[in-house]
């Protein structure tokens, strides 16, 4: 038995790469059928890992069927058929440090380095944990209903939705879950905000959907411009994608109003960070306004970290209905990550972090406006009351050559002047102490 060394890096979950390494030599016969494998223990010192994070990585490779384990003796190579692995592309590499060396403003980075990976990792060794075996199986096709019940406490708490544990769907993201509405709600007509969120076009297409755009303006999108043949509005109303705009209650009322005049008509709540407000509470949502006509969508991605890879649905009664008629696949997120943020959502840690994390974006939007207004000296900037980006509009000249960002005019379908000279900050990626540099680059 030799002992096995590995290259780690900071791209990926730790578990994750020993799995891949260890599954490579496997396919490719470095490790042959029956030959044993380090044990947990001389492999955590070995590689300087945790335990935990060796056993994770060894179950999955024995949940896969790659190892199997003989009790008291240890882990062994199953016999697998060894394939031929392709070269990894040197290329790919190249491009990939030529895109690191440039600064990003990108509305999808983040900054989680406050993250509590130590109540995580507990958490993560408690799911994994032998008395847990009921975990392997598929599990309910809506989610654990452990976590249904800790977003049903936090939605009604923190954003005043009302529902039932029944009521909420459980998805691997937004996309999947939009896709999995749209066969929900069957052949409707959708009307999209212009400008808005592109992956929602991009679901449509994929499912011969028909939709339009409607052009909002500084109070969101205006019900009574919305058209006859449209039977679902897809809004962001607590903080709208891109231009960061709230959507004023005066909308919000005719908006509902306008979805009560017939039964197929719905609204569809993105609230993709609405956690991350800074003057005030958390506005309220939607939904608790009128909980038959709103469908509530929201993700983990912002509130614990993009990777985690679980979003949800709150639909009404309903489609509940309809949705349960559905045949349905399985739940699209595995049952370990479930019970992981349930547990870290029951224990309070999640609300703590949320906290931590606002804190934090706000002290770094305020040093991000201040160097702001020492870089411009014609400017205005809106959107910044929530999230983590906010519109930087100027007439003067901005230094698009080496800084990643986009204009409003990207999300925008047909022509609009001046939403070239309105420019998206995302300040949730600079580390504090280049918050100086990225945005005094900003003036060529």
């Amino acid at each position: 038995m030799e002992m096995l060394t590995y290259k780690f890096n900071e791209s990926d979950y730790l578990y994750t790469q020993l799995y891949q390494y260890i599954k490579h030599d496997i396919l490719t016969g470095k490790l042959q059928h029956q030959e044993k494998l380090p044990s947990k223990r001389k492999l955590s010192t070995h590689l300087n890992l945790s335990g935990t994070t060796i056993e994770i990585a060894y179950q999955q490779l024995q949940d896969e069927g790659y190892i199997y384990s003989v009790p008291k003796v240890g882990y062994f190579v199953e016999d697998i058929q060894t394939i031929n692995i392709i070269p990894e592309s040197k290329v790919e590499h190249h491009l990939e440090t030529e895109s690191q060396n440039q600064v990003s403003l990108k509305i999808e980075d983040s900054h989680i380095k406050s993250f509590p990976f130590h109540k995580f990792r507990k958490y993560a060794r408690d799911a994994f944990e032998i008395e847990q075996h009921q975990l392997l199986e598929r599990g309910d096709v809506q989610g654990e209903i452990e976590l249904r019940n800790e977003i049903r406490r936090y939605l009604y708490h923190s954003r005043g939705v009302k529902c039932e544990n029944h009521q909420i769907v459980i998805g691997s993201s937004t996309e999947q879950l939009f896709s999995l509405l749209t066969k929900i709600l069957g052949d409707c007509s959708y009307i999209l905000e212009n400008p808005g969120y592109p992956l929602i076009q991009k679901v449509l297409l994929e499912n011969n959907k028909q939709y339009q755009y409607i052009d909002i303006d500084h109070e969101g999108i205006n019900a009574q411009n919305l058209p006859d043949n449209g039977d679902i509005v897809h809004v962001t109303p607590s903080h709208q994608f891109p231009t960061g705009v709230v959507l004023s209650a005066k909308r919000r009322t005719e908006l509902i109003k306008w979805a009560k005049l017939s039964p197929s008509r719905y609204i569809i709540e993105d609230d993709y960070d609405s956690e991350f407000r800074y003057k005030g509470r958390p506005l309220s949502a939607l939904q608790g306004m009128s909980n038959d006509k709103v469908i509530y969508m929201s993700t983990f991605s912002k509130s614990i970290f993009p990777s985690i890879r679980c979003a949800y649905l709150v639909l009404p009664e309903s489609l509940i209905k309809v949705y349960q008629q559905m045949s349905k696949p399985n739940n699209t997120v595995p049952r370990h990550i479930q019970y992981i943020i349930a547990s870290f959502m029951k224990d309070g840690e999640f609300e703590r972090n949320i906290n931590r994390m606002r804190k934090e974006y706000k002290k770094k939007l305020e040093r991000v406006l201040t160097e702001v207004q020492k870089t411009f000296n014609d400017y205005k900037i809106t959107g910044n009351d929530a999230g983590m980006h906010f519109v930087l509009e100027t007439n003067e000249k901005v230094n698009t050559a080496s800084i990643v960002m986009n204009t409003i005019n990207d999300y925008y379908k047909g022509e609009n002047p001046k939403y070239n000279k309105q420019y998206i900050i995302g300040f949730g990626g600079i580390e504090d102490e280049q918050i100086h540099e990225v945005i005094s680059k900003l003036r060529p």
